[in-house]
């Protein structure tokens, strides 16, 4: 890493992020500097995720999915498609599923930890959270693919959707080919599945193929587009267990805890510690939006401010979850907090696969905290090391 990454890596580190948004929610809670604004206080934060007609996506990182032909609800904004595909997705991501999804990611945790044992050592991106996430993708989901292949496609995918602001070509490229493949392979699967329609298994691709029959708007772009959810499940995975137990190994005392939950098989409590943990270092500090015809955020306040038409909004989720107005004693690790966390937005575009983190990020917390002695690997290797400074690309713990 040369200085000038370092120096990236630096400033936007959650510490160095957290201390300047903290400034700013007290000097100016809604801060524009040109063409882009941060919104640091958790009301005004929300207020803007729930304004999708002021507050867009589409030429945020909707365009980008367009450009590499993978629309995606992700980056659909208000419409009479994003409000059917919503709803469908609805009713083949069934809140009933999640007993069958603790099951298979638990299992597929023991499987990947026993692989580990004769080492006594751990990757928890590429030799643990990642894979398990992959197997989720085809076991639940119904998409098999090359493991290997499919970690490419969605860091690619996700590298240059959510994480090239500057254009770079090479980011772009990649993007652009796994965005080939992998549309390749879903539509492989749809025909080879709709060719054999007695035996159609209950996943959620095949779900969206047998309601066909039903929705006449249901055609095959739709199904892929709709399936096209995966992209939002290895990596934000990955990155969420990576964070989690990384602020847990930090915290001794509170580890300890989290490992008692996870011993009595108490996955709820440990959901708690998990999220909590998170908000010091979460998946994503701020989710960006765009303001195409100006508007106003914090109406009603002193510190009303207007946006400027063509104004990237850059809505601060970190800074959100320490704001002492909303979270009591923000500075403290507390896992019985009653706050909606924001790890996965708010409004009209909270994740879809919310309730399924929900259950599998508990689940793979709990395979590691319950390895005896679970402790930093030694040197550089026991720390978070990331692909562009965004993707957690491994964690090695020892364990005895």
């Amino acid at each position: 890493m040369n200085l000038s990454q370092s120096f990236k890596a630096w400033y936007t580190s959650t510490p160095v992020l957290r201390f300047l948004f903290s400034i700013l929610r007290t000097i100016k809670p809604v801060a524009v500097f040109g063409k882009t604004a941060f919104v640091t206080r958790y009301n005004d934060v929300a207020d803007v995720l729930t304004r999708q007609e002021d507050f867009t996506v589409y030429q945020i990182d909707g365009y980008k999915m367009a450009e590499m032909g993978n629309n995606m609800i992700l980056g659909m904004d208000a419409s009479l498609e994003a409000t059917r595909d919503k709803e469908v997705l609805r009713q083949v991501i069934r809140r009933n599923d999640l007993d069958f999804i603790r099951i298979f990611i638990r299992g597929k945790g023991a499987e990947l930890i026993a692989a580990a044992k004769e080492e006594r050592q751990i990757d928890v991106v590429n030799g643990y959270a990642r894979v398990a996430a992959v197997r989720l993708v085809a076991g639940y989901f119904g998409v098999p693919a090359d493991e290997k292949k499919m970690m490419e496609w969605q860091r690619a995918l996700f590298n240059e959707a959510f994480v090239n602001l500057n254009n770079d070509p090479a980011i772009l490229q990649k993007g652009m080919v796994a965005g080939k493949e992998v549309t390749t392979l879903i539509t492989a699967l749809i025909a080879e599945r709709q060719q054999q329609p007695g035996r159609l298994q209950d996943n959620v691709l095949d779900r969206l193929i047998e309601k066909q029959k039903d929705l006449p708007w249901l055609d095959d772009e739709a199904v892929k587009r709709n399936i096209l959810c995966i992209l939002g499940v290895v990596e934000n995975t990955s990155k969420v267990v990576t964070h989690v137990i990384d602020q847990l190994l930090r915290r001794p005392a509170v580890m300890a805890k989290a490992r008692a939950a996870a011993m009595a098989g108490d996955l709820y409590t440990l959901r708690d510690y998990c999220f909590e943990a998170l908000r010091f270092n979460p998946h994503n500090p701020a989710i960006l939006r765009f303001c195409k015809n100006g508007s106003a955020v914090g109406q009603g306040t002193r510190h009303q401010t207007k946006i400027p038409p063509g104004t990237t909004v850059y809505a601060a989720t970190l800074s959100a979850m320490f704001d002492p107005q909303v979270v009591s004693r923000p500075r403290e690790f507390n896992p019985a907090r009653k706050v909606d966390y924001l790890h996965f937005g708010h409004g009209p575009h909270i994740c879809t696969g919310r309730y399924i983190s929900e259950v599998t990020v508990p689940e793979l917390v709990s395979g590691l905290l319950q390895l005896k002695n679970l402790r930093r690997a030694k040197g550089r290797k026991g720390q978070i090391i990331y692909d562009q400074l965004v993707f957690p690309n491994s964690l090695y713990l020892d364990f005895d």
